[in-house]
């Protein structure tokens, strides 16, 4: 990938990353008094746009939709290769191809829960679905819909679903990862592959699953063998497991696992895998340009809509300042 052709675009981002929300500007929405309050703080900020269309405070969640695929349509727009917006952007496709496949189950119409940007191109993936082949050689979601509803077909499990695409997901995002031929990009697929498989096994402990169903479920591609989840399934995995300890999530990890333990819930391990990730790409700032640049704006902003939308749901549901901040992940400015 030729490093040069993202010299406009990162020195745009630059400018981009100087209007993402601080600390400070964190601080001042969890000191709101209501709901309506942190809106209007939000209203000094580039949220002020989707904001402003709002009915009513309590339809926030379209605001923050909006935004999020107004930021990546535009990214897209000036990006020289697609390829980087789409390590973070296909997983919205990939959720539409779960939503495709459910609706041919049930015969619902489920279009409200359809994400709808980028190159996604759903009226060619309905037709083809109607006539029951491929019309276009551009993508191969049709290829991972009708394998989809196969393996349920023959399983009658709505699990499969979700197992399944989310496989097709992870391996065509290794597989970009591959065509970049980054460090940056590489590191970052296989630790959230690490991050994804851990989570995984531990819900297979809680619920009590078999060795077959972890099989199914292990995402192939990361740091940590695939195979070696199977040696501790049946063991607990402790803050110090050796299934993670000599990784480089393993500090990040150790909390989540520790506070699974003890509570039962992944809410600390979920968030303690987002503040490693802005760990990590803060170090793309002493980068002047390329596309790491990019990748590390979006995954900022992405972790940046997140924080914003745990302070609003817990403004509408009258939780404390404290409780927020617990919940929040850390800045990348």
């Amino acid at each position: 990938m030729d490093r040069n052709k993202f010299i406009q675009l990162s020195a745009t981002i630059r400018v981009l990353e100087k209007k993402l929300l601080n600390k400070a500007d964190l601080e001042r929405l969890v000191e709101a008094r209501d709901l309506e309050e942190a809106l209007r703080f939000l209203s000094d900020s580039v949220y002020q746009r989707e904001i402003a269309k709002l009915e009513k405070p309590q339809d926030y969640e379209r605001a923050l939709k909006n935004e999020k695929l107004i930021f990546l349509e535009e990214i897209y727009s000036h990006s020289p290769d697609r390829k980087i917006v789409d390590l973070v952007a296909l997983k919205y496709y990939y959720h539409n191809i779960k939503v495709i496949v459910k609706e041919q189950i049930s015969g619902e119409d489920l279009s409200h829960i359809i994400i709808e940007f980028g190159d996604f191109n759903l009226p060619r993936l309905r037709e083809e679905i109607s006539i029951g082949k491929r019309i276009s050689d551009d993508d191969n979601y049709y290829d991972v819909v009708m394998e989809t509803y196969n393996l349920y077909e023959q399983t009658h499990d709505a699990q499969i679903i979700d197992i399944n695409v989310d496989k097709a997901y992870f391996k065509k995002i290794k597989e970009i990862a591959y065509e970049m031929d980054l460090d940056f990009v590489s590191r970052y697929i296989n630790d959230l592959i690490d991050f994804t498989n851990l989570k995984t096994i531990l819900r297979c402990q809680a619920q009590g699953r078999d060795i077959e169903f972890l099989r199914k479920v292990i995402i192939d591609g990361g740091n940590i063998p695939a195979e070696k989840y199977e040696d501790y399934l049946n063991s607990k995995i402790e803050a110090e497991s050796t299934l993670f300890k000599y990784e480089k999530i393993y500090k990040a990890a150790k909390v989540g696992v520790e506070y699974f333990n003890e509570t039962g819930s992944l809410a600390k391990f979920e968030r303690e895998r987002d503040n490693y990730f802005i760990e990590q790409i803060k170090e793309v700032k002493k980068i002047t340009y390329g596309p790491e640049v990019v990748l590390a704006y979006i995954i900022a902003k992405e972790i940046e809509i997140k924080n914003i939308r745990i302070i609003l749901v817990s403004k509408l549901n009258g939780l404390s300042s404290s409780f927020i901040r617990e919940r929040l992940r850390e800045t990348y400015v």
